[in-house]
């Protein structure tokens, strides 16, 4: 009504061009639409929690009280719309009214699926799988039910009450099929749920549920304990409805075993069920009994009275005993109207069995194509993992492998530092030795000679004398060869391939550098050859670059007759330190080093 009055009060005012008088009528309805709309919700909310409140112990009253406020509902937020949908559902199932359709449930399954909270979820799919159920479409059923017990939480009572019953229930698929190993499994996650629900009667329906698979699977002795179990707690709680069901069939269990005075004391209790379904079991059980104990009118009129309470299923197989119990009375023409009934009802049966078999074959199908899913991405999440063990156990043999290298040649510089080091040390400190020594044996042997004229004969001053002149010859060789050395440098610096590359212009050749090598090794005493015995893993384009080091050329000669730039030069000699002396240093401490070496 309100959205009515804006949309005619917009029209108006723009049609007048009065838009400022316009938004003001917006501006002041706004707020008590929506105060309006909200109370609304508010009190529509109120009626579904109380509707709620009611659908364990009266769901007549909880579904009479949706059906008298239902235009209120039709005009309500979405999330109260939808639920009302589920509470309305749930209501007539407890109501044992048979869902059609499933038209009205799977908007408020997507609904509350997406959104949540989690206690609707699983509270939608477990409703769609018991629509699904009464629509005889098992296959639908089981994923609904099996979406119910997907949802996560499993701490919250309510949501343990829903997963209870959608267990329950895709056991009874189970048991409809004849999968009795298969129920019991359901059955058993149901009573686990049923601890921790909220509604305690749900524990007295697992265990009966269990009993009765282990009924199915012909384990009596064991199915009996959990019906006495079940009845016990039944009456713990007060539930004495719910008791009498679970000894109605606690007596059926009696029957087979033939312990007909036990399934008597069973059948004793005071029923006061009014469900049709229960009604139509209590009379069941009751013409199995007389039949057992041979009272066969008794037993005809109570298999009656439970027809006209129970769905064609339960009598098509009620009118074949119906017809046996009339041949054992020599009663033909009334067995054959029995036979005939249960031909109409298999017939009847039938017709839905291939819409029931399509469904569950369309469910097993799709299970199917879940499994073989499951299984290739089993085999791709193998193989990922093998790979991803391949590449760890390679980059770790190849981390290992680099980091032994690197160790190895650290160690090896290291050493060869220790040579060089220990080398130059030793010439150093030599040559100053014998200097030294040398000049103090002079000046011994000349203080001996001044001290010992007259003592010492004049064959031991000869020796003395030519000692002396022996060691003045040796400094003398010495300082010639440190002299020569220098002219052998100074030589160098007058040879023709010294001045070639000191030619900027001039463009030396393999041939050339070959000479060159010649020159330095001659001038420097072997000095290449010294480079490798130190430095062993120095390459030959390192050795070129110590060589223009040696002749003193300077970085722009250098790249003048090569292919190296300013900073590709610089940064190769700071390298080559680097790999000489495992430190860093620049290209002048590299300069430093070679033209000293």
């Amino acid at each position: 009504m309100h959205l009515r009055v804006f949309c005619l009060i917009i029209h108006v005012e723009f049609h007048a061009r009065q838009m400022k008088r316009a938004v003001i009528y917006i501006l002041l309805l706004l707020p008590f639409a929506v105060f309006v709309s909200c109370g609304r919700d508010g009190r529509v909310r109120d009626v579904l929690r109380t509707a709620d409140s009611l659908l364990e112990t009266r769901p007549d009253s909880a579904l009479q009280l949706l059906r008298s406020d239902s235009a209120v509902f039709a005009a309500a937020g979405r999330a109260v719309r939808m639920g009302s949908v589920l509470t309305r559902t749930e209501a007539e199932d407890k109501l044992y009214v048979t869902h059609r359709s499933d038209s009205a449930i799977l908007p408020a399954v997507e609904y509350f699926s997406r959104r949540g909270p989690e206690v609707q979820s699983v509270r939608a799919w477990y409703l769609l799988g018991r629509v699904y159920y009464d629509m005889m479409l098992y296959g639908r059923a089981l994923s609904a039910f099996d979406n119910a017990l997907a949802v996560k939480t499993d701490s919250d009572s309510v949501v343990c009450r829903y997963k209870a019953r959608a267990a329950t229930w895709a056991g009874a698929v189970y048991e409809e099929k004849s999968l009795h190993s298969d129920a019991l499994r359901y059955n058993k996650t149901a009573y686990g749920y049923a601890l921790h629900s909220d509604v305690h009667t749900t524990q007295v329906y697992t265990l009966r549920d269990i009993g009765r698979s282990y009924s199915n699977l012909k384990k009596n002795d064991t199915a009996i304990p959990y019906y006495l179990r079940a009845a016990e707690k039944a009456k713990e709680l007060g539930a004495m409805s719910l008791y009498n069901i679970v000894m109605d069939e606690l007596a059926g269990i009696y029957i087979e075993e033939d312990k007909f005075d036990d399934a008597r004391r069973a059948l004793s209790t005071s029923f006061q069920s009014k469900s049709a379904r229960n009604m139509a079991a209590h009379y069941f059980i009751w013409a199995m009994y007389f039949e057992g104990v041979g009272r066969l009118d008794s037993a005809i009129a109570y298999n009656k009275y439970g027809m006209s309470f129970a769905d064609e299923y339960i009598n098509r197989d009620v009118s074949l005993d119906m017809a046996k119990l009339y041949c054992k009375q020599e009663k033909y023409k009334e067995a054959l109207r029995y036979y005939e009934k249960y031909s109409v009802y298999s017939d009847s049966i039938n017709a839905n069995r291939v819409l029931e078999y399509d469904d569950l074959l369309s469910h097993v199908e799709k299970m199917v194509n879940i499994e073989r899913k499951n299984s290739a991405l089993a085999n791709e999440k193998m193989y990922l993992v093998i790979l991803i063990s391949v590449i760890i156990v390679v980059v770790i043999t190849g981390l290992f492998i680099i980091i032994r290298y690197y160790f190895t040649v650290k160690k090896n510089l290291l050493e060869q530092q220790k040579r060089v080091k220990k080398y130059l040390r030793y010439r150093h400190k030599h040559e100053i030795q014998n200097i030294n020594r040398n000049k103090k044996k002079i000046e011994q042997l000349k203080k001996e000679l001044f001290l010992s004229n007259e003592k010492l004969t004049e064959l031991r001053k000869s020796l003395m004398r030519n000692e002396a002149e022996l060691l003045a010859i040796k400094n003398e060789q010495m300082v010639f060869e440190q002299k020569h050395r220098e002219l052998l440098v100074v030589d160098l610096v007058e040879t023709e391939v010294y001045k070639l590359y000191h030619n900027s212009t001039a463009r030396p050749t393999s041939a050339d550098y070959h000479k060159l090598i010649a020159a330095l090794n001659k001038a420097y005493n072997n000095f290449t050859q010294r480079l490798k015995d130190f430095y062993p893993a120095i390459s030959d384009n390192e050795i070129w670059i110590c060589c223009m080091i040696k002749i003193v050329l300077t970085p722009k000669d250098i790249c003048n007759i090569s292919y190296y730039t300013f900073s590709s030069l610089s940064m190769a000699k700071s390298r080559l330190y680097k790999k000489m002396f495992n430190k860093n240093g620049s290209a002048r401490d590299l300069d430093l080093f070679i033209r000293n070496f």
